[in-house]
């Protein structure tokens, strides 16, 4: 039985109440990444009007940083979101 298998089976062992904080739990993390996506976007949108205007370099710079960290973050919470939505699935014929 795969470590994935196991997991779900513990929480199935703690009855709906652990499946309830895990789903509210993916929850918050959903709607923290589509903040995250929010404030990615608004710096695109930034970036564009920086690269009208030639006095903004500094700037520039300190967006493109900032955005680069949003990306990351970005990431690292939809591969968190996906390593627990993988661990609630419900078990198919095709996990025996």
């Amino acid at each position: 039985m795969s470590d994935a298998q196991h997991r779900r089976r513990d929480l199935e062992s703690l009855g709906g109440d652990a499946s309830e904080r895990a789903n509210d739990a993916l929850t918050n993390l959903s709607a923290y990444a589509l903040t995250l996506d929010l404030e990615y976007h608004r710096l695109d949108d930034r970036l564009l009007e920086l690269a009208k205007t030639e006095p903004a370099a500094a700037e520039l710079g300190s967006v493109l940083r900032e955005r680069a960290e949003l990306a990351a973050e970005r990431e690292a919470y939809r591969c968190a979101l996906i390593a627990l939505h993988e661990q609630l699935l419900p078990v198919t014929a095709c996990d025996r």
